[in-house]
């Protein structure tokens, strides 16, 4: 009945290959050319340009903070499992997780992020004891069309609790 999976590790692979080859030819590279050949035509001009490297630092800085959210949806006939980590970042942190049966789910939205690739995935979920929390997902380039499958999922999830 339910089967859908979703995961971002293939764009996240792609992303962060992006963003590490931009780190070595904005960052690492012109401090090479500055600290040893400051004197060939590529030294002189990473001197005489230093907005260069200080305009992609800025846009690197930009990353790590807005984060890059690797994802895992699971959503089976029986449970809804949803995972969400930084890539960067959460080496060593414990990972945003949930693993609830379809009768805990009480709602959901998704909200854009703006100035950013995320959009958030909010689950409202009925504890064990009566109380009502939200946890929040972070989703990096999640499309629109799996965004409305998983969206068409849940409310027909939602629809049978009622």
């Amino acid at each position: 009945m339910y089967n859908l999976r979703l995961n971002n590790k293939r764009r996240m692979i792609v992303l962060f290959s992006i963003l590490l080859l931009f780190f070595f030819s904005t960052i690492l590279v012109p401090f090479w050319f500055i600290n040893y050949l400051s004197l060939s035509g590529v030294g002189h001009f990473f001197i005489e340009n230093r907005f260069y490297s200080i305009i992609s630092a800025s846009i690197i800085i930009y990353f790590i903070i807005v984060g890059e959210y690797y994802y895992n949806i699971k959503i089976d006939a029986y449970i809804i499992q949803v995972r969400s980590y930084r890539v960067v970042l959460d080496f060593l942190r414990q990972k945003n997780y949930v693993d609830i049966p379809h009768s805990m789910l009480v709602g959901y939205a998704f909200f854009n992020r703006p100035f950013s690739f995320n959009k958030t995935l909010m689950l409202k979920i009925r504890t064990d004891r009566g109380r009502v929390i939200a946890r929040r997902f972070n989703l990096t380039l999640i499309s629109e069309r799996e965004v409305r499958k998983t969206a068409s999922i849940l409310e027909t999830i939602m629809d049978k609790n009622k």
